[in-house]
């Protein structure tokens, strides 16, 4: 799958952003992130944020009045491209209804079977709906799971492993679960899981 960046608004981590590789997608007012430090293959957004439209570089404009984020039609443009696999900087973090509706955007996304992943200076937001290895865990580090569906879920490798457990999204029995292994595995059997793994403030 074809790897798109995409800059929204919010917390930006300009360390982990550096390190990244794919083709970047500034998301309105995300673009004063990146003007200067990457190259930039468009800017999506209604520019309410912005302020402006960039006149140096293409952009898909849309009205203000409408139904849909900037974020959620960013994914859809470049979903349109050929791209499957995101990685979100700036959609964390600032207003707290800008991140719940990302993180409502990349649910309906990855269940029609996009990879989003959301990066940020405290963490990594990943989406899951079969199996996830996590190869590199350190024994102490915090890591949460969130049903968004009724999941089964198996966790192995952490301080609290469970077997084909049924969490449900209005009792939040996954939060701060701690790696013990250098592997943990986590897989899913029905419905979206969310990951989220602290990388700052252990």
């Amino acid at each position: 799958m074809k790897k798109c960046i995409l800059v929204g608004g919010g917390n930006f981590c300009k360390e982990k952003f550096l390190k990244e590789q794919g083709d970047v997608v500034a998301v309105d007012g995300g673009y004063e992130y990146v003007k200067d430090i990457a190259d930039v293959l468009c800017v999506v957004g209604d520019f309410d944020s912005l302020g402006y439209v960039p006149d140096n570089i293409p952009v898909v404009k849309h009205n203000p009045v409408k139904d849909y984020t900037d974020m959620s039609l960013a994914i859809e443009y470049m979903a349109e491209k050929g791209y499957g696999e995101f990685v979100i900087y700036g959609g964390l973090g600032g207003r707290l209804d800008h991140t719940i509706a990302c993180l409502q955007t990349a649910h309906g996304f990855t269940k029609e079977g996009l990879s989003i992943v959301f990066e940020d200076s405290d963490c990594e937001v990943r989406f899951i709906t079969d199996e996830l290895t996590v190869e590199n865990a350190q024994a102490g580090e915090t890591f949460s799971l969130f049903a968004f569906d009724k999941c089964s879920v198996s966790v192995s490798g952490a301080k609290y492993n469970i077997q084909n457990y049924n969490l449900v999204n209005t009792f939040p029995l996954g939060v701060s679960n701690v790696f013990t292994d250098e592997e943990c595995k986590i897989s899913v059997d029905g419905g979206v899981l969310i990951f989220i793994r602290l990388t700052k403030g252990q």
